[in-house]
């Protein structure tokens, strides 16, 4: 609970000050005897109350400045804003390897920029790390139903029969595995089949009956798509064209795995029919080379700007220096990213680096210690501090006297402006070998703008009942959301709160903070990244009992589309009802505040999105569309379910494939660890006389 402040000076402008003013004229004054608005007295008395009550306003304003202060000397700082992450796809001007068996690469810089063009602002994105684009390395052909035998020697010189060679059913695979020496993590592979021509196959060669899988972490196959881009279509009919081209975009988590005893990179093709139109096989195609290409890699990257060598000034040699960095927010340092200080080593003055530190409780007069206020750069050395007993104490050392002192690397950026929509960012600053063109195939998430004041004090209060440890709940809830700008929501379950784990398990459920993404239709931009999921971990180990194990995962989803069939009220555009309707459900059904509005069901009450655990009820939805005003009445709603999984929905080539929609009766049952999200909803608008027509 806040403590309440004190009200340092009550008096109201017409109230205390003009009203008390006017009585006491006849006191002081009794010859003035007009006492109208126009008389220039008044207007110097109501003049004069302004000026008081601006005065008494900021008297009340000293304990709001003080409160900051104590927050202050509690250590409290703004957090700085987040960046926004994409993946950026990077297309080679040719195909690798340049001629059977050259083993030339090519390499993409860590920190490369691309610039968007979408905006006014000049928006940069920078790759995290090295992007190495190697050809890819074949080792082995196999089939699931003789794995033991490696088909690729003999292509060519016999005919391989990717499925069952007498009847292909549903379940014939066969795999392809790339040698690990070339780490084709995040590659666009593409791979040139020749095949014995065939006709009268049974499958539609268009859309053949097939599944693209590669092996993920822990031995699970993860689906991926065949490319649809331009000039990548598959050109293959389902293998059974004399030759043709597929494409495939691997995800950047692929690592080499184990399968049957090889360590590879695996892909698999397995026959799988999800809808009649595309048919059978009737025999199985015949093989006779398989090469495959790289088209180029994809890689992680930051909404962020990279500054090199950053000259702060020069020490002054007295306690308590501060420095601003040129730019700020600053990111996450990395390795190599830290502040230097001029020292005389072997007669020789060189730049020596210096240790961040939170604070300088810990550090003794000898340490090479530094503050660093991500939010507004400012570089801070430890201050001297006198004691009860007259000594004077160093923390943290002191930058000798006419030293320079620079920052040999940092990154800033961040903010709401960085959460570009795909194929935003086209733009390179420079040219690079073999590269010919470079975007981002999905949306640019995670971008959230600085700490506010009033979020800041509101955090003040939960940590200071958390006191540092994770014991309840509550606790791993409030340390969660601080580990991270990126985190918007979560919530703790122990297992008496749900069937899972074991004893002494905590399972901590994040919700990213992409808001902007889900108001543009975006479902697979909930997926819980590893990079943050290894952050919030790092981060609550220091809190947490030694005992505690953490599990750190998403909400389990529930995607939720509605079918409304209504009658606007007269006067009104049915395509702004229809609208309305739309961005109302959306509002209402969805983890996350979408926008300032709160829903028309919660008006009032402080809306952080769908609450964790709570069920939907059909009514709801009816009440939810009966009281925005442009709609008159409501004929016919119906709710239909499915499950969501973030990441199979963040597909870049979409085939419609995905879970079917179940109606649901009057409750959607949503466990404690689930929440809501919109699907696309259909709005009918219909008439007062079509109901008539129709008996309605």
């Amino acid at each position: 609970m806040t403590v309440p402040a004190p009200n340092l000076d009550d008096l109201r402008f017409q109230r205390d000050l003009v009203d008390e003013a006017r009585k006491r004229i006849v006191h002081y004054c009794p010859e003035w005897t007009d006492y109208n608005l126009s008389d220039p007295g008044i207007t110097l008395i109501e003049l004069f109350a302004w000026m008081t009550e601006l005065l008494a306003y900021r008297l009340n304003r000293v304990p709001e400045k003080n409160y900051i202060k104590f927050l202050e000397m509690l250590g409290m700082q703004l957090l700085p804003a987040n960046s926004a992450r994409t993946e950026l796809t990077f297309w080679l001007s040719t195909l690798l390897p340049l001629t059977p068996g050259n083993t030339q690469t090519v390499v993409v810089p860590q920190g490369f920029e691309v610039r968007s063009e979408l905006t006014d602002e000049e928006v940069l994105f920078t790759t995290d790390y090295v992007l190495e684009i190697v050809p890819p390395l074949l080792a082995h052909v196999r089939k699931k139903a003789d794995f033991s035998k490696n088909h690729l020697p003999r292509l060519g010189l016999e005919t391989f029969y990717p499925f069952d060679q007498r009847l292909p059913q549903e379940g014939d695979t066969f795999y392809l595995g790339f040698d690990p020496a070339n780490n084709i993590s995040g590659h666009i592979i593409q791979l040139y089949f020749e095949s014995d021509p065939t006709e009268a196959v049974g499958i539609r060669r268009e859309d053949p009956p097939w599944v693209w899988e590669v092996l993920g972490r822990d031995g699970v196959w993860q689906e991926i798509k065949l490319s649809t881009l331009e000039g990548e279509d598959d050109t293959t009919g389902g293998l059974n064209n004399a030759e043709g081209r597929l494409t495939l975009y691997l995800p950047l988590n692929v690592e080499p795995e184990m399968l049957h005893g090889l360590n590879a990179f695996w892909l698999r093709c397995r026959i799988e029919q999800r809808n009649a139109l595309q048919g059978m096989y009737a025999v199985s195609p015949r093989v006779k080379k398989i090469e495959p290409y790289s088209l180029g890699g994809t890689v992680l990257a930051t909404h962020s700007v990279s500054v090199a060598e950053d000259m702060l000034g020069v020490s002054s040699g007295e306690p308590g220096q501060s420095f601003t960095l040129t730019n700020s927010p600053v990111l996450t340092l990395r390795d190599g990213e830290t502040l230097e200080v001029e020292e005389m080593r072997h007669s020789e003055v060189v730049f020596v680096p210096w240790e961040k530190v939170n604070d300088f409780s810990r550090s003794t007069r000898f340490d090479r210690h530094y503050v660093l206020n991500m939010a507004t750069g400012e570089v801070r050395f430890g201050p001297s501090v006198r004691q009860s007993d007259g000594t004077v104490n160093q923390y943290g050392r002191i930058p000798e006297n006419r030293r320079a002192i620079r920052f040999t690397r940092y990154r800033y950026g961040g903010g709401v402006h960085g959460n570009l929509p795909e194929g935003s960012l086209r733009t390179m600053l420079m040219s690079l070998a073999y590269i010919s063109r470079v975007s981002n195939l999905v949306r640019a998430v995670g971008g959230r703008d600085q700490e506010t004041l009033e979020e800041m004090k509101l955090r003040a209060q939960r940590e200071l009942q958390a006191q540092h440890r994770a014991v309840t709940a509550q606790d791993y809830e409030q340390f969660t959301k601080n580990s991270s700008r990126a985190v918007a929501r979560t919530r703790c379950l122990t297992p008496n709160d749900i069937a899972e784990g074991a004893a002494g398990t905590v399972s901590v459920i994040v919700v990213p903070a992409v808001a902007d993404a889900l108001n543009a239709g975006s479902i697979g931009s909930l997926h819980l990244e590893d990079a943050l999921r290894a952050e919030i971990r790092t981060f609550l180990d220091q809190y947490r009992l030694l005992t505690t194990s953490l599990n750190i995962r998403e909400p389990r989803y529930t995607g939720v589309k509605v079918k409304a069939k209504i009658v606007p009220q007269d006067f009104v555009r049915p395509l702004e009802v229809e609208q309305r309707v739309r961005e109302e459900l959306q509002r209402y059904l969805t983890p996350l505040p979408l926008d300032e509005r709160t829903p028309l069901l919660q008006a009032g009450e402080r809306w952080e999105g769908w609450q964790f655990g709570k069920d939907l009820f059909t009514a709801e939805v009816i009440s939810l569309i009966q009281q925005i005003p442009s709609v008159k009445y409501v004929l016919d709603v119906e709710v239909l379910s499915r499950a969501i999984v973030p990441v199979e929905e963040n597909s870049m080539f979409e085939d419609g494939h995905s879970a079917p929609l179940t109606p649901v009766a009057k409750i959607l049952q949503i466990p404690d660890d689930g929440l809501i999200c919109s699907l696309e909803h259909e709005v009918e608008i219909a008439s007062i006389q079509d109901m008539y027509e129709n008996g309605e």
